[in-house]
């Protein structure tokens, strides 16, 4: 083959990564390759949480912010969340995608226009969805939005670990400065990040165990410990992804709201989250559980809803993906006494997401669909809320656990002060630094310095004990 033709070819198969000679850049290979797999697409379609949380805020909002509007869709995948605008009754989708899977949607797009199958699959689509091949970054109104300088609504499911992980969060961002028209609609509307300390000595010692392996002196004869300290320090940083139960954690969450509507892409690439955490029971502190919330507050809510955001000790819902009156958005439940009793039996030990079945996600479409149409028929707007906490259904994010190298020993009515920076990286992610302490000490022996990098995510399923009562 000729150069030309390499570089074609390598262009279409995502291998092209220098800047300026393809979509993204080569660092971003993976990245968007990982997303070009339709096993990763049907995950994430098979979490029924995720999937009925954006179609109940899609169809619910529909007479407002969908029927007869001009939509983007950022980080489009396979188009499931365009196909739910459409189904609400928009004008034209943007589909923007950077990976090969906007080829797969074009593939459906075209079958829906009848220039591949007679047949017409979902022949309602038909001229209404236009997927568009580039990063949001790289996206113009001339090259890729038919002329369109402004949308009406903008949507996306740019969200990664803990919210942030993947930063996909600021290619939203990038959409809503260049294209939302002012006073558009953005959907999801805020996110909020949850930490709360935990007792989880099963996954730690699972994480010390690895980085023993390096204390060996005698290994084949060789003194492995000169690589002892960078392995603590790597193990340690390294958070842990997976689902646990309620009862490891000690106190209420501590929550650090992000507002998508108004929130500077230069404050959510560097941004501090103060820590204040009042311990329930006398325990062994190993770390921090992480989770994250969702919002789906459309504009004329927005200011009622923004004032229940900041509630700094909501702690999850009994339902995960719930449609609510305006005033109703920040509903979510504290703790009580008894997380067991509070969320009606729900073990402290945790489940591991389990994708639905075809049948399941039928039915629960269907219920959904009729649902919200109702509401939609009758005029109403409301709002959505979704969350990933341990007090919930699983969802493929799962939960995140943050570990101390050095437990920390608390009793019962102390406090757990400090803060963590979390700062982007070149990896698609976040590098967290913290600093915690009991009750705001400088004693050494009771402030714990820690360092995780979001990136470097690794997966348990041992199933924690709850903490003791």
């Amino acid at each position: 083959m000729a150069k030309d033709d390499v570089r074609d070819a390598k262009r279409q198969l995502g291998e092209e990564g220098e800047e300026g000679e393809g979509p993204y850049e080569r660092k971003d290979v993976s990245y968007f390759q990982y997303y070009s797999l339709l096993s990763h697409q049907a995950q994430m379609l098979q979490d029924a949480v995720r999937t009925s949380a954006y179609q109940r805020a899609i169809m619910s909002n529909a007479p407002e912010w969908f029927r007869e509007k001009v939509v983007i869709d950022v980080g489009a995948g396979n188009g499931i969340l365009s196909i739910f605008s459409v189904q609400a009754g928009a004008k034209k989708v943007y589909a923007v995608e950077a990976s090969n899977m906007v080829q797969r949607l074009q593939h459906l797009v075209d079958a829906a226009n009848k220039e591949v199958s007679c047949d017409a699959p979902n022949e309602w689509l038909s001229g209404k969805i236009k997927p568009v091949h580039a990063k949001m970054e790289d996206v113009t109104s001339k090259d890729h939005l038919d002329g369109n300088q402004h949308c009406d609504t903008l949507i996306s499911e740019c969200l990664g670990v803990l919210l942030v992980h993947e930063r996909m969060c600021e290619s939203f961002l990038d959409a809503r400065d260049r294209f939302l028209k002012p006073g558009g609609a953005i959907f999801p509307s805020a996110g909020t990040i949850c930490l709360a300390p935990m007792e989880d000595k099963l996954v730690w010692d699972e994480v010390a165990t690895k980085a023993r392996f390096w204390d060996n002196r005698n290994f084949y004869g060789i003194d492995m410990t000169p690589f002892s300290e960078a392995a603590w320090d790597e193990a340690f940083s390294s958070p842990v992804v997976g689902c646990f139960g309620p009862l490891i954690l000690l106190s209420p969450s501590n929550d650090y709201d992000i507002d998508f509507a108004t929130i500077s892409r230069e404050n959510l690439m560097r941004f501090e989250m103060p820590l204040d955490f009042e311990i329930n029971q006398t325990a062994v502190v190993h770390g921090l559980a992480g989770w994250f919330d969702l919002h789906f507050v459309p504009p004329a809510s927005s200011s009622s809803a923004s004032r229940k955001l900041s509630s700094s000790d909501a702690n999850g819902d009994e339902t995960m993906a719930t449609e609510l009156d305006g005033d109703d958005i920040a509903g979510l439940k504290k703790p009580g006494p008894s997380a067991e009793e509070a969320y009606g039996g729900l073990s402290g030990h945790a489940s591991a997401f389990e994708p639905s079945t075809s049948t399941n996600v039928d039915q629960l479409t269907a219920a959904s669909a009729l649902e919200t149409l109702t509401s939609a028929a009758a005029g109403s707007q409301s709002t959505t809320y979704m969350s990933t906490s341990p007090y919930s259904t699983p969802t493929h994010w799962q939960q995140v656990r943050f570990l101390f190298r050095e437990p920390l020993a608390v009793n019962k009515g102390q406090r757990i002060q400090g803060k963590i920076l979390c700062e982007v990286n070149e990896f698609r992610s976040y590098t967290l630094n913290g600093v915690v302490s009991i009750n705001g000490t400088d004693d050494a022996l009771l402030t714990r310095k820690c360092h995780w990098r979001l990136d470097r995510q690794v997966y348990s399923w041992t199933s924690a004990s709850p903490a003791s009562q």
